[in-house]
């Protein structure tokens, strides 16, 4: 796709920074309403929703990841699921941090922690990604 535009050198990487952006909207979103699905409806800690919206992130960005994005480079199995859940941990503290220092410390709505988990928490994660889980 994109990938024709692009010199060569730079045609992998370019066909996986737009597959992953894709494919990023698509976890992210889903990550989004699940973290706001329990804080609306449990009303409860905002760290607690951001686990929970972590933990079903995860399975389906290695599943979308693993598949699309990156496909054709790396291993897939045990040990490649065991590295993308040691790679997002980064992401999720990360997003714990926003959590906290938006929500808890400056004491802005909720729906503000959305926009560093949109912004800069995926750019973090492509590159730990790509670089150790689909090496």
């Amino acid at each position: 796709m994109i990938e024709r535009y692009l010199p060569e050198k730079h045609r992998e990487l370019g066909g996986q920074l737009f597959r992953y952006g894709i494919n990023g909207v698509i976890v992210t979103s889903i990550y989004s309403l699940v973290m706001i699905a329990v804080d609306s409806w449990t009303h409860a800690p905002i760290q607690l929703c951001n686990l929970a919206a972590f933990l079903v992130a995860v399975v389906v960005g290695y599943n979308l990841h693993s598949r699309v994005t990156f496909k054709g480079r790396g291993e897939r199995g045990t040990g490649a699921q065991f590295r993308f859940f040691l790679a997002n941990l980064p992401g999720y503290a990360l997003n714990a941090f926003w959590a906290w220092l938006l929500a808890t410390a400056l004491h802005l709505p909720h729906w503000m922690v959305q926009l560093p988990i949109w912004f800069v928490t995926p750019l973090m994660l492509f590159a730990i990604q790509r670089w150790w889980v689909f090496k």
